[in-house]
């Protein structure tokens, strides 16, 4: 695992149950030799935690912020404060996203919160974005900050890499776990949206969940070698540690016929293009 980096780990404090917290997380992926790990919370900002985290490890911790309505939704204020503290990854809407069913949960975990809201949060109305959501590319066009996808839909992001495209913002955008229930995109979509600042991360949990197989993100990176794939554990589950995760992910895409030398794109070298 020397050198590779997770884009997409989960770790307490969290409003979801996690095997371990923050440093446990930073302590085991660092002793097994991995260059950086990404640190996600779907409730709110993990830019504070990962720069206390840097003083104590010498394995490279990043944060970032999560617009779920926890910090209001689609608050560029929100995105501003991250982009000054240092955070590495903006993500738009995951369990409050319109898309995300059912609303502020998991069918197979339940969060701490007890408050979910009735009406879920969307990016685009129509076939162009809403305001705020204009607002936050303006704010990340040309920082070294990634815009992720969150859980807003294939549609969604179709209509916001258009809209990047077109008003030609400078960006880097994660689509996020791209076989997990939401987005669950299709080859169609990979090949609307593949481009120079576009990376699509493929997830284990996206296979342990069961929302896709192993098969078909093998099948999609096999039929796409020129999109920017990175390799991510989503992990933080009781039952889904890191860094034994992401080790678990590599052998089974092997199993797939993944050439080793691709795999090493997608956990060390396309995470260092994306994040640096």
């Amino acid at each position: 695992m020397k050198g590779v980096y997770d884009v997409h780990v989960h770790a307490s404090p969290s409003i979801f149950n996690r095997w371990g917290d923050a440093a446990q997380t930073a302590e085991a992926c660092q002793a097994a030799g991995m260059s950086g790990i990404v640190l996600k919370a779907h409730h709110g900002s993990t830019t504070e935690l990962a720069n206390e985290l840097n003083k104590k490890f010498e394995i490279n911790v990043f944060g970032g912020v999560v617009l779920n309505y926890f910090v209001g939704g689609l608050n560029p204020y929100a995105v501003d404060a991250c982009c000054a503290l240092g955070g590495k990854i903006v993500w738009l809407p995951t369990i409050h996203a319109a898309a995300h069913k059912p609303l502020g949960r998991f069918e197979f975990q339940e969060p701490k919160t007890k408050k979910f809201p009735e009406k879920g949060i969307r990016i685009a109305q129509g076939k162009d974005l809403v305001g705020p959501m204009s607002e936050i590319l303006k704010i990340l066009h040309n920082k070294k900050v990634v815009l992720g996808t969150g859980h807003v839909s294939a549609e969604e992001i179709k209509i916001l890499v258009n809209s990047i495209q077109e008003k030609q913002v400078n960006v880097r955008i994660l689509v996020n776990h791209a076989h997990f229930y939401t987005p669950a995109i299709n080859q169609a979509d990979v090949e609307k949206i593949k481009g120079k600042n576009t990376w699509f991360e493929v997830s284990h949990f996206s296979q342990m969940s069961r929302a896709t197989s192993i098969e078909k993100m093998a099948q999609t990176i096999k039929d796409h070698p020129d999109a920017n794939w990175v390799m991510a554990s989503d992990s933080g589950q009781p039952v889904h540690k890191a860094p034994q995760a992401l080790k678990a992910f590599k052998k089974s895409l092997l199993k797939q016929g993944i050439h080793p030398n691709q795999l090493d794109q997608m956990m060390r070298i396309s995470p260092i293009k994306l994040l640096y």
